[in-house]
């Protein structure tokens, strides 16, 4: 993750081009959910698995109304993923779903790894609600610390669990196919790389044979 604050020094391209999608829910949409607590999440493009045990959603469950789902197709020996949301309890008939209508923005890299990949209200401890916007970087690391990864920039921080710890920890109850949600967040992290990154190396190659 530190390679974003590095490779803008070496080459300016990676903060010039902007080839990454992000996506978040709609502002006048989102007010209508302020009172429940919800995740949602958007994919631009999709990401798509093989991995699985055929189970649409599992999670666990609670008592009362709720809604749970996302934009999902089901492809050869897998499915596709492109947005997921949950609330509890569910919101009252009529209002538009909490994916409808995101709002897509073109980042460079450094500006797509600090952006937001998954937005929660999260009711805390104490029952109050607060709004959590998880970052790629962010859900990498803290990832990597809950799941007892090391990551070199937690040794600069004692600060080993943070605000995004529980409710990380939350949204690895929510399963998907029978892989936990996170794990298609990071699965589109990844693709996203390999998808865009080669351009912005080959710009790098090319300002690196200039300078020789």
């Amino acid at each position: 993750m530190e390679l974003k604050l590095v490779l803008p020094d070496i080459d300016k391209t990676f903060t010039s081009k902007i080839p990454f999608k992000s996506a978040v829910p709609n502002r006048k949409i989102l007010r209508s959910y302020s009172d429940v607590e919800y995740i949602v999440g958007f994919m631009p493009g999709g990401i798509a698995t093989h991995a699985g045990n055929g189970k649409l959603f599992e999670w666990k469950e609670r008592a009362g109304p709720f809604s749970i789902g996302g934009l999902i197709v089901p492809i050869e020996d897998g499915l596709e993923m492109k947005n997921f949301h949950f609330c509890f309890p569910n919101v009252e008939k009529g209002t538009d779903c909490i994916t409808v209508n995101p709002k897509v923005t073109r980042l460079n890299l450094v500006q797509w790894f600090g952006s937001e990949i998954v937005r929660m209200n999260y009711r805390r401890s104490n029952g109050q609600l607060e709004i959590i916007s998880i970052s790629r970087e962010t859900l990498i690391k803290r990832l990597a610390n809950i799941l007892d990864g090391s990551h070199t920039s937690l040794g600069k921080n004692s600060d080993f669990s943070n605000k995004f710890d529980e409710p990380i920890k939350f949204l690895m109850d929510f399963k998907c196919g029978g892989c936990p949600i996170p794990y298609y967040l990071l699965l589109k992290v990844a693709q996203d790389i390999v998808e865009f990154a080669p351009r912005l190396i080959e710009g790098l190659g090319e300002t690196c044979n200039d300078k020789l």
